[in-house]
């Protein structure tokens, strides 16, 4: 979608809108009209799934070997692993490192829970650390005061494709002897210096659910530039067998179908085109609400390329009743993400991260998938207009 000039004026919000249905606004469906995330699917990802089933090799084939040997390559890497989820992948990437019981590895509470999760599944624990409240990432200054003698890792979160700050990281990492490890489940094509992201760590995880830039349907990715850390992920994969019923580690049955890599391998191939859409309709947006008051759209930290898996902006009044307005006239909006420090397993635990449960209290994420056109753009954006003031209001 080029948004300059063709499609949406100079002046956007006097824009006729075509809505997605002639329904009044307070008619609106259950299901929403425009939703946060569509996968960019077409004839060719049906036919590469068609010739793996024709093939009869529906695992251990060339399309893994294919997918990860690609993948690697578009993000500069030596090695990539794939693997059943992004879960599962985070799982393995600790327990290459030999993360396990009594070993403590610091975590951003703003993420998605597996990211704390995969650590309690290998027998470690989590500890949360604050954010940046601009970029939503991991705060580096926040380290010092959560390291102790069990600390081993850093894993770090490139919250909504934006890369965190590895400069700072990789530092702080290397002053108190730790691993910097990198969870970039949204952040596929993005950049840090002009260096994709993933190889900043000793290995770092990618995501393919539908809600990512590019999708297997489930799935996820390794990659790193250590051989023996991919020798010990793909043991871990795959039931730790070294050979044909030789079985040298406790391994798993974390292995991502061929059909599934066949998939990523035609993704892979739109993940530019996706990508620069992506970043049009993005500037187009942060234009538009830029001059909504009571709006602060996303920031782009300097020297960072983001992948904007998730427009996330800030809310200063009423951010629930904005977003239930959006809901009502069709479009999907939600909480990316409620601080995982916060949830029951954990013990909702408030009052230690301040940043990250201001941001939280605060941060509503708008549709932004490559596939939406210029008048729903602009429906969006007058509509989160209109439903600010109707807060307001209310207030």
């Amino acid at each position: 979608t080029v948004l300059a000039g063709k499609g949406v004026t100079g002046h956007p919000r006097r824009d006729p809108i075509a809505r997605p249905d002639a329904k009044e606004p307070d008619e609106a469906a259950a299901e929403p009209r425009i939703r946060l995330a569509k996968p960019d699917f077409g004839e060719e990802e049906i036919e590469a799934v068609r010739e793996v089933l024709s093939s009869g090799t529906l695992t251990n084939g060339p399309e893994n070997t294919g997918f990860e040997r690609e993948f690697a390559a578009r993000h500069d890497a030596e090695h990539g692993v794939t693997f059943a989820s992004g879960t599962a992948a985070l799982a393995a990437m600790l327990l290459a490192e030999d993360i396990g019981p009594g070993d403590e590895v610091i975590v951003p509470s703003m993420t998605f829970i597996s990211t704390a999760t995969s650590v309690c599944h290998v027998g470690a624990t989590p500890v949360f650390a604050d954010i940046d409240p601009w970029s939503f990432n991991l705060d580096p200054a926040d380290i010092p005061r959560l390291v102790t003698p069990r600390t081993r890792a850093v894993l770090t979160v490139h919250y909504a494709g934006q890369p965190g700050d590895m400069d700072a990281l990789r530092a702080v990492c290397a002053r108190y002897g730790l691993l910097l490890l990198e969870d970039a489940a949204q952040a596929a094509g993005a950049g840090y210096r002009g260096i994709p992201v993933g190889t900043f760590g000793k290995s770092a995880m990618f995501s393919f659910t539908p809600t990512k830039n590019i999708t297997t349907g489930e799935g996820g990715m390794v990659l790193t530039n250590d051989v023996r850390t991919a020798e010990k992920l793909r043991l871990l994969r795959n039931h730790g067998q070294q050979q044909l019923y030789k079985h040298t580690v406790i391994g798993y049955n974390w292995r991502l179908t061929e059909m599934q890599a066949a998939l990523g391998r035609v993704q892979l191939r739109k993940l530019d085109a996706i990508l620069t859409r992506k970043r049009a309709n993005v500037a187009w947006m942060n234009r538009r609400l830029g001059s909504v008051p009571g709006i602060t759209p996303p920031f782009q930290k300097p020297h960072s390329a983001s992948a904007h898996m998730l427009y996330t902006c800030l809310v200063d009044e009423g951010r629930d009743a904005v977003r239930d307005f959006l809901l009502r006239r069709g479009i999907e909006a939600r909480v990316y993400f409620p601080p995982a420090h916060t949830q029951p397993i954990f013990g909702r635990v408030r009052g230690c991260l301040p940043k990250t449960e201001e941001a939280a209290r605060r941060m509503l994420s708008l549709p932004m998938h490559s596939q939406l056109t210029p008048a729903e753009l602009s429906y969006i954006a007058d509509t989160v207009e209109k439903g600010v003031g109707v807060a307001r209001m209310s207030r």
